[in-house]
């Protein structure tokens, strides 16, 4: 009761009426938030376009617009070889020396890239790779085992294809003392 009263003798005998959502104030407010996103696209315009925002070279943006520059750079190349030089008839074969040295030369760069990620990406955040990894103990542990195989195989082989030697007097006369040995 107190608060009504203090409303209608507070703010409403003196003059304020409090506004409804009318279509009209609806149409002013969106009017004016109208106005206002074209005063800020007008000021992007001025203060940001207008002064010439720098880049840096080395953001991480940058540097793959470069690479897939470079990548595309490739691929001309290669297209203006097969149209200019392969298009005229001139043969350029895969197994000339200096193709196969470049594909070798390409491999060796290939194979110290990936060692070089191994090392940063696998351990350098820790996890072990070297010769005391489970996998590499098992991996060696089972060609231990066929080496022994093989060698056993090799060796029943070699004992087929050789004949013992007859005895001879010496041996004789050693199986002759085992005997009375073992009957004393």
């Amino acid at each position: 009761k107190e608060y009504r009263k203090d409303l209608e003798e507070g703010i409403k005998g003196k003059g304020m009426t409090v506004f409804e959502d009318t279509p009209d104030l609806i149409r002013v407010k969106n009017a004016a938030q109208i106005l206002n996103e074209k005063q800020y696209k007008k000021d992007l315009e001025t203060e940001i376009k207008g002064k010439g925002m720098q880049v840096g070279p080395d953001t991480p943006e940058i540097k793959r617009v470069k690479k897939a520059s470079e990548i595309a750079s490739i691929k001309e190349y290669k297209k203006d070889l097969e149209n200019e030089i392969k298009g005229k008839g001139m043969e350029v074969g895969m197994d000339t020396p200096d193709i196969q040295r470049a594909k070798k030369a390409s491999e060796i760069v290939s194979q110290k890239e990936y060692k070089k990620g191994l090392e940063t990406e696998i351990i350098g955040k820790g996890m072990q790779v070297g010769p005391y990894t489970p996998e590499i103990q098992r991996v060696k542990r089972a060609s231990e085992i066929a080496s022994q195989k093989m060698y056993k195989d090799e060796a029943e082989k070699m004992l087929c294809s050789f004949s013992a030697v007859p005895d001879t007097p010496e041996m004789e006369r050693i199986k002759s003392t085992q005997k009375n040995i073992s009957s004393v």
